[in-house]
């Protein structure tokens, strides 16, 4: 008898039947967030060299590539003086999003920063620092609950020999994802994150009222969650779920009104400062609109192009969500609708990249994918910074190097869409997909069956191709005869 191949084999056979896979070596929650804490601790380490003193020269964030928002819009925007935000302080951001900005400011006081509108500007200078370290610590509590709601996601997966279930180990590309060092504390997109990856959970879990209300949580917090929801319905409606898309819109219009409609009657002003300026602003960094302005080809009317691209690859989009042979997966088609986005959209900031990790990681969790993908994102995260400290920037002879870091990283994002639409036309080849396995993700239509219409539809596909391979060996048949007769 030949020897097995596989090592454990070799070193002494399989595991047993009777082990115990307890302790801290068969756990991936100890991996997950030990990783985590490791990952975090590099992106503070990354902005240490940003951090100005009293009175000294700020030093340059884009140079040392550790650029933040958060100590920057606490000193522009008049935080550290106390007014009411949305009422006094116009902030570009979600409502939720401002919730956020407003209870760390709060806890930034509690602490002893000086807000107020007498403050030295040394007092607010070092009132945006422990501005920025209440909120580093509080987004790394959001990183910490993704990383778990994703372990609790893959809880439910088949077993895979002495790993216990196979994908709760993907919780680790996430833990341990380069993405996050770079772009953890660039923005407060953490946040947003984390309630999205809560929604996700929850409607895996067979919740769509709750699962919407979470998400419009999210869409409070940021824009793309939105994504998500239009993904789940795409797939709902596949299954003639509509009840379940009745739920889940009912709970997150009731989720975002409660967030929204107070500051929309206290500070409607305020509250419209998001939109209009993501209405009416032009083509920006990391688009590829803002790439073809550099090279000088002035799009006329970007927003309108910008959306009737996005629309006709959404509806290629739900074109495949119809016809692929078996229903997509919804990790799947989230990742197709926010690439549909994304792409497309005027800006494309480095830390949306945040947005799709988790994503990416649950339509095709392949380590070398993830990896390209990781390695296109961090291309454009140095070439960014390089672009606006201006070793790179507008009319230097090293202006292309920007130029193809957005192609490349939208030339990646492609690839890894086609990836994952070939696993949609080939359900077999699902990494994901196993013997038993829909849709860990799925919720309500986890191992439900299509609607009748959509099966209908099927029917006549499967049909009308049967008649076209019918005509082409009729045809091939007749030309064999008139062959054999000559």
């Amino acid at each position: 008898m030949s020897e097995p191949a596989d090592f454990t084999y070799r070193v002494g056979g399989s595991v047993g039947s009777r082990a115990r896979r307890l302790g801290l070596w068969f756990n991936p929650a100890f991996y997950a967030f030990v990783s985590a804490t490791l990952t975090w601790l590099v992106v503070i380490w990354r902005q240490v060299p940003c951090r100005p003193l009293p009175g000294d020269a700020f030093p340059n964030p884009f140079m040392r590539m550790c650029y933040s928002d958060i100590p920057i819009l606490y000193l522009n925007r008049d935080l550290s003086i106390g007014s009411g935000i949305y009422t006094d302080i116009s902030l570009e951001y979600p409502v939720l999003t401002g919730g956020f900005v407003a209870v760390t400011r709060a806890v930034t006081a509690l602490l002893g920063a000086t807000i107020s509108p007498d403050a030295s500007f040394d007092e607010r200078l070092a009132a945006s620092q422990l501005f920025f370290q209440v909120n580093a610590i509080v987004l790394f509590i959001c990183f910490l609950v993704t990383v778990l709601v994703h372990l609790r996601i893959g809880r439910g997966s088949p077993e895979g020999g002495f790993a216990g279930p196979v994908r709760v180990w993907d919780a680790l590309l996430i833990s341990a994802s380069p993405i996050v060092a770079l772009n953890g504390l660039v923005n407060w997109d953490l946040f947003a994150v984390m309630l999205t990856s809560i929604g996700l959970l929850i409607w895996s879990r067979r919740y769509p009222f709750i699962a919407g209300a979470v998400l419009g949580l999210a869409f409070a917090a940021k824009f793309y969650p939105v994504l998500v929801l239009i993904a789940i319905t795409l797939v709902c409606v596949r299954s003639g779920q509509l009840r379940a898309i009745a739920r889940l819109w009912l709970g997150a219009l009731a989720a975002w009104l409660v967030v929204n409609v107070p500051v929309m009657i206290v500070a409607w002003q305020g509250w419209t400062q998001f939109w209009t300026l993501n209405a009416d602003r032009g083509a920006d960094l990391g688009s590829i609109w803002y790439v073809l302005t550099l090279a000088g080809l002035e799009i006329p009317a970007v927003s309108a192009i910008a959306f009737v691209c996005m629309a006709v690859c959404g509806i290629g989009v739900c074109w495949l969500v119809l016809r692929a042979p078996r229903r997509p997966r919804v990790a799947q088609v989230v990742l197709l609708v926010m690439l549909c986005f994304l792409i497309f959209n005027k800006v494309y900031s480095p830390q949306y990249a945040l947005w799709l990790l988790p994503i990416v990681v649950l339509a095709r969790p392949k380590v070398r994918d993830v990896a390209i993908w990781t390695l296109g994102e961090a291309v454009y995260f140095a070439a960014i910074w390089g672009f606006l400290e201006g070793m790179i920037g507008v009319g230097t002879d090293w202006e292309w190097i920007y130029w193809i870091a957005v192609i490349a990283r939208i030339f990646v994002q492609v690839w890894f869409a086609m990836r994952v639409i070939d696993d949609i036309r080939f359900p077999w080849s699902d990494p994901v997909r196993m013997p038993m396995v829909d849709d860990p993700l799925g919720g309500v239509v986890n191992h439900a069956p299509d609607a009748a219409w959509v099966a209908a539809l099927q029917d006549r596909a499967r049909a009308a191709a049967r008649a076209r391979r019918a005509t082409r060996e009729d045809g091939s048949d007749e030309v064999a005869v008139t062959g054999d007769a000559r």
